[in-house]
């Protein structure tokens, strides 16, 4: 018997349902500054809707002040906030903060930035990204995030733990970003990808059920039943009193706790899902208007085209302009 290629690449990855969330999220534009910063220094970072942005300091230190918190981060430390919140950084001891649009960036291509900046004294150099994220299931995670996520270089527990794969990855997002060679901005916004998403899957792992909101109903044997059957299969004709038939549940306790879990009623969140989906497919993929609306669950495109504007507040041409502009 030969070797089935096919059935073997359209396997699903089986993973927890918190990890097949994080796969799902795809992150649009991303802009890299590869930094050196001399004492005196000190930068003003303005909040950015729908980013994240992140600093590494690949050699000497800084200090992060967020609000009326303050953290050192040194050498091979990452610090990731997934609201792009402002933020402001400094030498730890200058005072005068230079905003963001008042400092000396040169382009070197369309996403990828240099700055040298400072009074000339001791160096300290990082590595910065914004990544800008529009689907909503990504906007709808960072609800359960903190203002930043900070990860220490020192390893903690086990060789492959999350730490040392986010340090790993930092080790390779240091090396590319010291020189942009042949391929470098593509290779440099993958590693970015993988960087952000597993910050956030330590910073998720360690929480407790209180915390984690809504992602918790993942978890619940018969809500996160439900929710794989809407995940999997959303091109089907759902009812409330299917889904509750299915986990095992009345459809009055289903309706209850659902809601009570996720924050939306189970119809809603369906609906979302599916413009979650069409989002994403407007812009990884050259299928026709009519063949996501199938392949969601709508009859017709009219249909398909009303609901997805009142979700995301655009509709689907306007979504998939907007990303085919970007990627010129």
């Amino acid at each position: 018997m030969g070797f089935d290629y096919k059935a073997r690449v359209e396997t699903p990855i089986r993973d927890e349902p918190i990890g097949k969330l994080l796969d799902s999220l795809r992150m649009e534009s991303a802009f890299f500054t590869q930094s050196t910063l001399t004492v005196p220094w000190a930068l003003s970072m303005p909040p950015m809707h729908n980013c994240m942005m992140f600093h590494m300091v690949v050699k000497g230190s800084a200090v992060f002040h967020i609000g009326t918190t303050s953290v050192v981060l040194n050498e091979g430390d990452f610090i990731l906030f997934p609201k792009g919140e402002g933020h402001r950084l400094n030498d730890g001891t200058c005072t005068f903060f230079t905003p963001l649009s008042e400092l000396p960036i040169k382009a070197v291509t369309e996403r990828f930035e240099t700055l040298s900046f400072g009074g000339g004294g001791q160096s300290t150099a990082m590595a910065c990204g914004v990544l800008l994220f529009q689907h909503p299931l990504a906007i709808k995670l960072l609800g359960v995030l903190p203002s930043f996520i900070l990860i220490r270089k020192e390893l903690l527990g086990e060789k492959q733990s999350p730490t040392s794969v986010v340090t790993n990855i930092s080790q390779l997002l240091e090396a590319e970003t010291s020189g942009v060679g042949i391929g470098a901005e593509a290779v440099i916004a993958r590693l970015a990808d993988i960087l952000v998403i597993t910050a956030m899957r330590q910073h998720l792992s360690q929480l407790d059920a209180e915390q984690i909101g809504w992602l918790g109903a993942l978890e619940d044997d018969r809500i996160g039943q439900a929710l794989t059957l809407i995940h999997d299969s959303p091109d089907n004709h759902w009812s409330l009193e299917e889904l509750a038939q299915k986990v095992g549940m009345s459809r009055t306790s289903f309706a209850q706790q659902f809601k009570r879990l996720v924050g939306n009623t189970p119809m809603e969140y369906l609906t979302e899902w599916r413009m979650s989906l069409a989002y994403s497919k407007l812009q990884l993929s050259k299928d026709s208007m009519l063949a996501i609306a199938l392949d969601i669950g709508y009859q017709s495109e009219a249909a398909f085209s009303r609901a997805f504007k009142k979700i995301i507040g655009k509709s689907p041409n306007a979504v998939r302009k907007a990303y085919q502009a970007d990627a010129l």
